[in-house]
């Protein structure tokens, strides 16, 4: 993807493949997905929110504990307005308009929905002008691209074209790596885990695509008709995939309320115990005890987040261990994630977002 200054003006070419105009550099930008704020905090870890508008209300919703930090490091976080979330259908145009954007950073998921719902038409008859990301439908092909329009729109090329060298250079030495083993061990990664009935999953997309690069053989890929679905514990069951990787977060309000549903506790906020007491907890399930992935210390947890987020390349690194240990034991994920964390981010890393489950729980 790319972007060039020409007497024409200014011009970005988003993961869709749009060229879009503009007469200079955009100085006001909405980023309708407040999880945008990932990328922006690689680019530009002093100033993060410069010519932020307004941002999605996701953030708080879907990633609390990295909001907590960053809040910590951006003072003007707490002031910055937020709008509501496109592909639910609860923002209007005039909402929008009332920010006076220069161009709304929208993602592929918005796409879809805004175009069934007549939302972009809207849109362009408001003359409001808006380019597409993607961190999680195919996230190691649009993160690079994505990047790139972040840092074009922001004045950030520098820093994309340094962050794009690192995760390329990153991802193709472990799939090249992973590509050249036989055994693909099969794995169910089993989404957001424990929010609701068992068990979400996901094919061909989002953290599946990261299980095939990291060499393994995702379950969902051929049991699902549709991207995202559901399979029942018992279709679980007897497939008894030989590694489970749930995803987990800090979604709970408050942890300490017994209805609070369970959920694998991870993020900048959970200690490693809570992380695993959590991930025991999803043996309840009808039938998981006896699964072979908990027994053999093959169940696993990941960071949400990593799903919808430049650093996704961390949970490819992890699967990658996690799926062949031997092969990849020379990697330290947990170890690569700090340092990143210092190089890249406006704070240190702090809190738990990998974890795995001691074998023999029958």
């Amino acid at each position: 993807m790319s972007g060039s200054d020409t007497k024409a003006g200014f011009h970005v070419t988003d993961v869709a493949g749009r060229d879009v105009a503009f007469e200079k550099r955009p100085e006001r930008i909405l980023l309708a997905e407040g999880r945008g704020l990932f990328a922006t905090s690689l680019l530009n870890k002093e100033e993060p929110l410069h010519n932020v508008v307004a941002v999605g209300n996701d953030f708080h919703s879907a990633a609390p504990s990295y909001e907590a930090k960053f809040a910590e490091e951006n003072a003007g976080y707490k002031d910055l307005p937020r709008v509501g979330h496109i592909a639910k259908g609860d923002v209007t145009v005039e909402n929008l308009l009332s920010f006076k954007p220069d161009v709304v950073v929208m993602t592929l998921d918005h796409k879809k929905a805004a175009e069934s719902n007549g939302f972009l038409d809207k849109m362009d008859q408001a003359g409001l002008k808006y380019v597409f990301t993607d961190f999680r439908q195919k996230p190691l092909e649009n993160t690079p691209k994505s990047i790139e329009v972040y840092g074009k729109l922001f004045d950030r090329e520098d820093k994309a074209a340094e962050y794009t060298e690192f995760y390329t250079k990153k991802v193709e030495e472990i799939s090249q790596r992973a590509a050249k083993l036989k055994d693909k061990p099969t794995t169910f990664l089993w989404r957001a885990a424990g929010l609701k009935d068992c068990c979400a999953t996901v094919k061909e997309s989002n953290l599946g695509d990261l299980v095939v690069a990291a060499g393994g053989t995702n379950l969902a890929d051929s049991l699902l008709d549709t991207e995202s679905g559901d399979l029942t514990p018992e279709k679980v069951v007897e497939q008894n995939p030989e590694h489970i990787i749930a995803t987990g977060g800090s979604w709970a309000k408050d942890p300490d309320k017994p209805e609070v549903l369970p959920h694998v506790e991870l993020g900048y906020g959970a200690s490693p115990e809570t992380a695993t007491k959590t991930l025991k907890g999803l043996l309840a399930t009808p039938g998981f005890n006896e699964l072979r992935a908990p027994k053999e210390g093959d169940l696993h947890a990941v960071y949400h987040q990593f799903y919808d987020s430049p650093f996704n390349v961390f949970a490819l690194e992890q699967f990658a261990v996690w799926l062949h240990p031997e092969e990849f034991k020379d990697l330290d994920p947990e170890a690569d994630f700090a340092a990143f964390h210092k190089q890249w981010l406006p704070f240190e890393l702090s809190g738990t977002f990998f974890a795995t489950l001691n074998g023999s729980h029958s």
